[in-house]
Parts: structure tokens; sequence; C-alpha cells
């Protein structure tokens, strides 16, 4: 089986490239001065290798995730790769790594395995964050992800394939990537939440994901989430979530459980090159509506404008200012740079919680205590004599990853029309209800699940 690294693939080659035109007779022959400066500038990214390797190693840990199964027996469900980056124990890797295991247990460097808990995930940005108990450990440093620069040497590490610490060597091929469809072969394009990428033709093998991408100083430049390839292996394309996005979702995760996104009250449009080349800007984004008595309006944007910063984050395109918002912690004023006409302007504007904002589009209310999201509406009944009724309640619109109400079963979609055989005339009243009977032993949660009829017990 070959295990040579990219990293020495690179060195061969540049061995190869030094001593071309060498006597073949003559093994013992001394390189010219121009080719002992190529063997010594090879030696030297070796080395370079080498330490950026040795710097990330005692960080990085290999994940693996287990249930189970029907017969009652924990069952391996995955692996993949994270990196511990807090002395706390905190540990970041990507959500699809983790959201199949009930179990999860992290191998250290040292190879000392140990339990892990889930703190909280952001499936948007496809990150996790688990939390182990251990002592003698090392955080990894993060590089300021908005300064790498396309072409810079980066280094992808993680546990492919179930091997302990593998390092792949390759350069950032672009930066902003917007969102793509993993399973895609040609990586086209696709609508999503908050993904942007950094591209590097660094192989990321399965298992490396989660694992970190660094620079040769050994620091955190991404977190490797994904390669899109044809034949389902290492030779495509890599992608990695930027440093300072995984930091924001990180810090959020670990102070709150979950990430609390910025809302800013605008609908976007692309800005034609042209027109950027015009206005002598690399890009930016055009307001295509600003939502009445929205952030952006109260701050005194409008329709038109083209926001070409947020937050001290450049805004080249669609995606790159949607992740600005994003960041962007809800209540607090952010700075933004903008054009109007051809005058160059700035504001602040105090960015809202975007899903309250979602909740009050769907006229829903959150349950805080279930970790459970309901809006009133009604459901028709079809009876055995095909007669039709209607029937009140509430649906479930959104519940929160290891929330009370997560682990008691519920689903988004479910329907609730009674609770403890008592119907309800509105959300708040039965969002009282429930937050109001904590000592009891049980409350019972009547719902429809699609075409099923069945109840959800939810106990102390």
């Amino acid at each position: 089986m070959r295990t040579k690294t990219l990293a020495h693939r690179f060195f061969s080659a540049a061995l190869l490239v030094a001593l071309a035109g060498a006597p073949a007779h003559a093994a013992d022959t001394e390189p010219t001065p121009h080719q002992s400066e190529a063997i010594a500038m090879a030696f030297d990214l070796s080395a370079a290798f080498e330490h950026a390797a040795e710097t990330i190693e005692p960080s990085v840990v290999h994940i693996i995730t287990s249930a189970r199964n029907r017969r009652g027996f924990q069952q391996q469900t995955g692996v993949g790769s994270g990196v511990i980056v807090d002395d706390r124990g905190y540990i970041l890797t990507n959500n699809h790594v983790v959201e199949s295991g009930q179990t999860l247990t992290v191998r250290l460097a040292d190879n000392r395995e140990v339990p892990a808990e889930l703190v909280g995930t952001f499936p948007e940005s496809d990150l996790a964050v688990l939390k182990i108990d251990a002592e003698d450990i090392t955080a990894a440093r993060f590089a300021d992800s908005e300064a790498v620069k396309v072409g810079q040497w980066v280094l992808a590490v993680g546990s492919p394939f179930g091997f302990q610490q593998t390092v792949t060597a390759g350069i950032v091929s672009a930066k902003g990537r917007g969102s793509f469809d993993p399973q895609s072969a040609s990586g086209e394009p696709r609508v999503g939440a908050f993904q942007e990428y950094i591209q590097t033709d660094a192989a990321i093998n399965p298992g490396n994901s989660g694992g970190p991408l660094v620079d040769l100083h050994g620091r955190v430049v991404g977190i490797n989430t994904a390669i899109a390839s044809s034949s389902g292996g290492n030779n495509g394309l890599g992608f990695t979530i930027p440093a300072d996005i995984a930091q924001a979702v990180m810090h959020s995760i670990i102070e709150t459980g979950q990430v609390n996104r910025g809302w800013l009250g605008v609908e976007m449009q692309r800005l034609d090159p042209v027109e950027a080349h015009a206005l002598d800007i690399e890009g930016g984004v055009i307001i295509a509506e600003a939502r009445d008595d929205g952030p952006a309006q109260r701050a005194g944007l409008e329709k038109g404008d083209i926001i070409v910063s947020l937050g001290g984050r450049t805004t080249e395109n669609i995606v790159r200012l949607a992740n600005a918002i994003m960041l962007a912690k809800p209540g607090t004023p952010v700075e933004i740079e903008y054009i109007r006409g051809t005058e160059h302007r700035s504001t602040r504007a105090v960015v809202a919680d975007r899903d309250e904002q979602r909740l009050i589009a769907l006229n829903a209310i959150r349950i805080d205590d279930l970790g459970l999201s309901i809006r009133a509406d009604d459901i028709v009944l079809t009876t055995a004599r095909r007669r039709q009724s209607t029937v009140p309640g509430f649906v479930v619109v959104d519940v929160k990853r290891g929330s009370a109400a997560d682990d008691a079963g519920f689903r988004v979609g479910d329907f609730i029309y009674e609770v403890d055989d008592r119907t309800f005339e509105d959300p708040e009243a039965l969002a009282d209800y429930l937050t109001a009977n904590p000592a009891q032993s049980r409350t019972r949660v009547q719902l429809f699940r699609g075409n099923a009829r069945g109840y959800i017990d939810l106990t102390e």
C-alpha cells in the first residue's frame, strides 16, 4: 500500500528538477551552484512541512461514533477527525461526522480514548463542538483566514480510513467558494444557508472530515469538510470552512449551546462585474429590498445601495455578505460600508436575531424550556365515512438539537392537538401550561405525525 504523503511527493519532485541533467555514470558528482540552491530550497520546504505537522499533531483527534442497533448492541456508525481548540477540552469538527452517533469517543494523539459530550451543532455550516474531560491536552492556534492568500501552502491533517495522523500538502486554490453539493461529481453550486469555503488541492480523504487545514506555522486556517470528486476518491476539489466562521460558530455554541444568527432585513442581488469595475471595486452586493422597519432600513440603507463591507468583512458577493451578517451578534451594532450612486458612505446597524425573525414571520413562538417552537394551525381529518372535520392545534416548526423536546422525540411537522387531554386556544396558552407544570411526573402530548396518531410523554 502506498502511504507516501503529498509533502514527500513534492519534495521528490523538487529533487528531480534540481538533479536534472546530472551525468548518470557519476553518482558522486557535485551539484552545480544552481542545483545546490534548488536542493537547499527543497529541504527548506520539507522542513517547513515537518514543523507545521509537528505543531498541529498533538491537537488533532480521531472521532468514533456509535449507536445501538435493533438488538441493543453498540455498533460503530462512523469515524472522522477533529481538532482541540480550547484547553478546557473543547473540540471542533463537522456536524456530519457526529450527527449519526448516539455515543462519541475521541482518540487523542497519544492513543488515549475518552468519551465525548456533544455541546452543540450548526448544520447550516456543517460544524459541531464536542467536549472531553482529559488532562495534558494541547489546543491548536487559529490563523486569520481572511489573510490567507491564494497560492499559499497548506497541510490537511486527519485520520483517513481510520489511520492515525495522516498529513497531505497542497495550496489554497481559491477563497470564498459558495455552496456546493458534496455528492455532486461536478461540485456545481447549490442554494445553501451559510456555506463559504476555502478551496484546496491538499487531499481530503474519507475520515479527514472535521480535521484542520493549517498554514506552515501549524495554525488552523479552516476545518476540512468535503471533497468534490468524480471518482469518489481524493482526486477532486477539497473544501474547508474558514477559521473565522468556525471560531464564531464555536464561541456561540460554547457560550449558549446554539448559534444566534444575525438578521439585517435585506434582500440581496448580485452586483454585475462590469458595474463593479466602473465603480473601481472588487465586488459588492446590491440591496434589492430593505424590509420595513428592519435593521437596514433603520440604519438608513435603501434599495439600490451597494454593500461593500460589514463588520470589517469585505462582501464581494452574496455568500460573503450572508456570512458577515450571520457572524454579527444579534443586538450589537456593526459598521457597514456602502455605495449610493457613486458616493462611498458608512453607517451602523443593530442586527436582529434571525431565528426570532423567522418565528415572527411564521407567527410562531419558542418554548425555551423544551427547545420547541410552535405555531397555531388546523388539520383536516377524513373519517371512515369520508366526512371531513377540522381540528385546531399547533404545528412544530423547530426542534433544538439536544433539547428536552429533541430527547423526547418531537419532529418538525408534528401536529399537536391535545396535551393531557386538554385543548388550547393559542400557542401562548400551551407554552404557559407546559412551562408552569415542571413538577408533574409526566405530561402527555397527543399529536399527528403524517397520517398516524400518537403521543409523546414528557417526563422530568
